[in-house]
């Protein structure tokens, strides 16, 4: 099994765990417990992880997977868990918890018990359902050089479940050997479907890295970063007053003098001169601010998502262009294994009720490219005004219509541009005030 800190991938997206009470802070060479205290108090965790998988599940979800189901399905994606969960939102947090830990196992499962008719197999709830296990509850896995799984066993609270291809099996031991409940299937197969935000290297691999790995290491280098930042500031940020005094005996009377903003001090321009500040150098505290800029910047490409910065000056259209396929390829790879992940999910859920496999159709959207409107127009435009024919011109207006406002009207709309495009509403028109 891949040796990871799960609990750190799951702090670096919730911001909880260290991030909360500071114990992520690297503590300094003879930090004094006071000081390392009081920066844990102040600590904060910009959650660049969280932004980032959020926006890249948005986008995997923006258009519906569409499907074909059959009626076992149908009535499974209604309510996927049992609480009444619709597929997309089961689906949504699968693919949020794949970026997250890098592949998760979703549990096709079915109540024991028998029922005679389909009606009293309703009453009784025995239907299939889905629950999603952790990588950090994987105990034992047993593989094929294909990569398919024979056996597989999960901690539970307190218990162990273990699945084969013809048996299931709860107990208090990994072994089994203490058995709670246990049971048969005829499924020919492991109930359990591995998801993964991408395909493992190697066949005999099942799990793959993290897709937050690197940026949460970044985020944890920013997060100490800012607070260092922090106690340079309120180290060496304020001036320090410098009072000229003539004698000993001055100085001992001063020894105790607080200086303050809602107070005055008198001297004697004779012990020596006036009353000055001191400053520290800046450079510390740019140099930190810089590295700050630094660490989120990288951050950002790991994943592809420099234009998100919003500094593109000087990059050609081919640069950015190439910036944009880069993220809608990633995009694309995760649509697929989910796609995949849910043909096994519907696969099994007909299996469950006694069938020979799903026989219907799910289809993710995998095209998530990022059009710059802007662009396209004046590349269509000056097309246009090339005038080389009629028929070009009418299909380079309908490709027009339909990148500028396909997101937003239906295709009866759209059906009717096109008509007017090619000069065909005014025909219509005239032909039925004609009476024709």
């Amino acid at each position: 099994m891949m040796k990871v800190d799960w609990n750190f991938l799951y702090d670096s997206y919730t911001g909880l765990g260290g991030y909360k009470d500071g114990s992520y802070l690297v503590r300094y060479p003879r930090e004094t417990d006071d000081k390392y205290g009081r920066r844990k108090e102040l600590a904060v965790y910009p959650n660049f992880v969280r932004k980032i998988v959020d926006t890249y599940t948005a986008h995997l979800f923006k258009d519906p997977p569409v499907r074909e189901t059959t009626d076992n399905y149908a009535r499974f994606i209604d309510n996927v868990d049992r609480s009444g969960t619709y597929i997309d939102d089961f689906m949504k947090k699968v693919a949020k918890l794949s970026l997250v830990f890098g592949t998760v196992f979703v549990i096709v499962d079915k109540p024991p018990g028998r029922a005679r008719t389909k009606a009293q197999e309703l009453e009784m709830g025995l239907f299939p359902y889905a629950t999603v296990r952790l990588p950090s509850q994987v105990e034992e896995v047993e593989i094929d050089e294909y990569g398919r799984i024979k056996s597989i066993t999960f901690k539970e609270e307190k218990r162990y479940r273990i699945l084969n291809e013809t048996t299931w099996k709860i107990a208090t031991d990994r072994k089994g050997n203490s058995v709670i409940r246990e049971g048969e299937h005829d499924l020919g197969r492991v109930p359990v479907v591995p998801v993964s935000w991408t395909d493992p290297v190697l066949p005999t691999e099942m799990l793959v890295p993290p897709f937050i790995l690197d940026i949460a290491r970044l985020n944890f280098d920013l997060y100490n970063a800012i607070s260092e930042l922090r106690e340079i500031l309120r180290n060496i940020t304020f001036p320090i007053l410098t009072l000229p005094i003539k004698d000993e005996q001055t100085a001992s009377q001063l020894k105790d003098l607080t200086i303050g903003t809602e107070n005055c001090i008198p001297y004697n321009p004779e012990g020596g001169g006036e009353p000055s500040f001191i400053a520290p150098p800046a450079e510390p505290a740019k140099v930190y601010l810089e590295y700050i800029n630094f660490l989120i910047e990288q951050i950002y490409k790991s994943v592809n998502l420099e234009f998100a910065l919003g500094s593109q000056t000087g990059k050609s259209g081919v640069a950015l262009e190439f910036e944009f396929q880069q993220v809608n390829i990633i995009l694309s790879g995760i649509a697929v294994n989910l796609e995949k992940a849910e043909y096994e999910i519907a696969n099994l859920v007909e299996l469950w009720l006694g069938g020979k496999g799903f026989t219907g159709s799910i289809s993710y959207n995998r095209d998530f490219s990022f059009r710059d409107v802007e662009r396209d127009l004046k590349i269509a435009m000056d097309s246009i005004a090339l005038g080389i024919s009629s028929t070009f011109e009418a299909e380079m207006k309908k490709k027009l219509a339909r990148d500028i406002l396909g997101d937003y009207l239906d295709e009866k709309v759209l059906e009717r541009i096109d008509r007017e495009v090619e000069g065909l509403e005014g025909l219509d028109n005239q032909l039925k005030s004609e009476g024709l």
